[in-house]
């Protein structure tokens, strides 16, 4: 048998048992790809944004203000804060962009979010126990 064909077996093994195994883990009731993709940068500035740790380790809610500014936003694109919430659960930190400031205290990031098929910024300030959002609009288009 020569290497090549060792390699081949090998890697296409590898390759159906990891099919197989996300399979089995996306099927189940517990969710459990949901907690092992928790490390992921963008899930875990999602996460400070909207939820808070105890000494237990067990997340809480957090309480999320919208400042003037983003409430004048919504009402400009017809949004609600439940709209928001929902759809920052999934929305993608833009890590690159102008406006966010990883490293400030309050550490300030730059969300995309979609609500109604529609992309919408999300401008958050993340605090200890809560949350401000700061500013809600569409996001300038790039040529």
């Amino acid at each position: 048998m020569t290497k090549g064909r060792r390699f081949f077996i090998f890697l296409s093994s590898a390759g159906i048992m990891t099919i197989f195994l996300l399979f089995t883990l996306s099927v189940r009731e517990d969710k459990p790809l949901e907690k092992y993709m928790e490390w992921l940068p963008n899930n875990r500035v999602i996460s400070m944004i909207l939820e808070r740790k105890d000494a237990q380790n067990k997340s809480f809610p957090k309480r999320v203000d919208f400042l003037e500014k983003a409430q004048l936003g919504m009402t400009d694109n017809n949004l609600t804060q439940l709209e928001v919430l929902h759809a920052l659960k999934s929305g993608n930190v833009e890590f690159s962009h102008d406006s966010t400031k990883a490293q400030a205290k309050p550490k300030q990031y730059y969300v995309l979010i979609e609500v109604n098929e529609v992309e919408y910024y999300v401008l958050a300030q993340v605090h200890p126990n809560y949350s401000d959002i700061i500013d809600i609009g569409t996001p300038l288009k790039e040529d």
